[in-house]
Parts: C-alpha cells; structure tokens; sequence
C-alpha cells in the first residue's frame, strides 16, 4: 500500500498526460456494454453523437479518463464542476481531447487545458487569418506549416480558463520567446505551455502548474468497457 500511495503521491506533483488510440473500438450504439463502468452522465453524451466517429472518440475519452483517474487514486464518480465551470475530482483537475482515432486526457492539481489536432489541410487554417491575433498571422505568413502548433496552443488555453468560444481568439497571443507565452493585455499570463509529439498529430498542454512529465503515457483501451 504504501508504494502504492507513494507513486500516486508522485503523480499528483505534476501535470501527466494520457493518451489512447481508439481504433480498435467498435460502434457503442451497436455494442452497449463497451460502455459499462462509466458514468450515466458519460453514457448520455456517448449516445448523442450522430455519426459513429464522435461515439467512438467520446466513448475513448471515458475509458481513458477512467483509468487516468485511477492511477491518481479516484474515480469519475466524485467529478464535480469547480470554481471556474471545469469538471474536477477530489481536487484534481483533468482535461480531455480527440481527434480521429486518437483521445487524450491530461491531469493536473492546478487548472489544466490540452487540444490534440491530427495534421491535415483543414478549415481550421482560414480561421487564422480572420480571428487570430495580429502578431499571430504575421508570424504564420511564412510558416503554414505552423498553423497547428499555434492553433493547439490557443485551444489549449481557453480549455485550461474554461472560457473556450466565450474568449475571441484575437484577444489573446502567443509569443515565442524564450519558451512560448500567452499574453492577455500586453501581459504574460499565469500559465505554462508544454508540446508532445504523437506522430501525424499536434498536442498542446496548457496548466498553470510548471512542471510537466517528459513524454506522454499510452494507453490500451481495446480490452476495457466490458469488450
């Protein structure tokens, strides 16, 4: 017990990032008991999805967000919202993100966000040049291949204020200093930034605590939810 105390102890002293490939899961709607041991609230926003991609991508965020939750020693059933409209349990923060058959989940003691986005020609890209902050077009216009660096960067920080559309994206900046920064008002922000790389993808996490693990920790979802 007591090594078990001591590595969750471990983890809880920095921001730990999860990530799953969810290929191997079927449809839930066709197969009900992959969802087995999640929350009903987690259920509920499975079956609402139209298409079988969001099932899927929602139905891996909860197998994930289960199993992260239990290596810090809790479990989905305590979540609650906090202070700032964020889900927390027992005082830990978490935040969730996918994007085709990929989910991630990061974890913190203090307020954290993450964006994971697959690196493709996307829509995305037009927002830059219409909502993003001047300083922001001007450094992507000799660097597109940029556009999803930035792009998790800025989803990532709304996710970890809970502002998310409310915040318009020209509102805020990044600077690439000595290490990125998030400016609010011509001022540094509170917040750190720290990138990991999935192949074909861009992942950003955004916490205000400042210590990170160095690489991100997988994890096999095929065997869960009863399948």
């Amino acid at each position: 017990m007591k090594g078990i105390d001591a590595e969750i102890g471990r983890r809880k002293q920095m921001v730990h990032v999860y990530v799953a490939d969810i290929t191997g899961l079927p449809d839930p709607l066709g197969t009900s008991q992959v969802m087995e041991g999640l929350s009903e609230e987690r259920r509920q926003k499975i079956v609402r999805y139209k298409q079988s991609e969001g099932r899927r991508q929602s139905l891996g965020a909860g197998l994930l967000l289960r199993q992260a939750l239990a290596r810090h020693g809790t479990q989905e059933t305590g979540v609650y919202i906090g202070e700032n409209g964020k889900p927390e349990v027992k005082g830990i923060c978490f935040n969730l993100s996918h994007s085709h058959n990929m989910v991630v989940c990061a974890i913190s003691k203090k307020t954290v966000g993450c964006d994971l986005e697959k690196e493709e020609s996307s829509e995305k890209e037009k927002i830059a040049e219409r909502f993003f902050h001047g300083t922001e077009t001007a450094y992507l216009k000799n660097r597109k291949d940029e556009f999803f660096r930035l792009w998790t960067m800025k989803e990532s920080y709304v996710k970890m204020t809970g502002e998310g559309l409310r915040l318009p994206l020209d509102q805020f900046e990044i600077r690439f200093e000595e290490r990125a920064k998030i400016y609010r008002d011509g001022r540094a922000c509170a917040c750190f930034i720290k990138e990991y790389e999935i192949p074909g993808y861009r992942l950003t996490v955004c916490a205000e605590e400042s210590e990170f693990v160095s690489q991100v920790e997988y994890i096999p979802l095929a065997n869960n939810g009863g399948s």
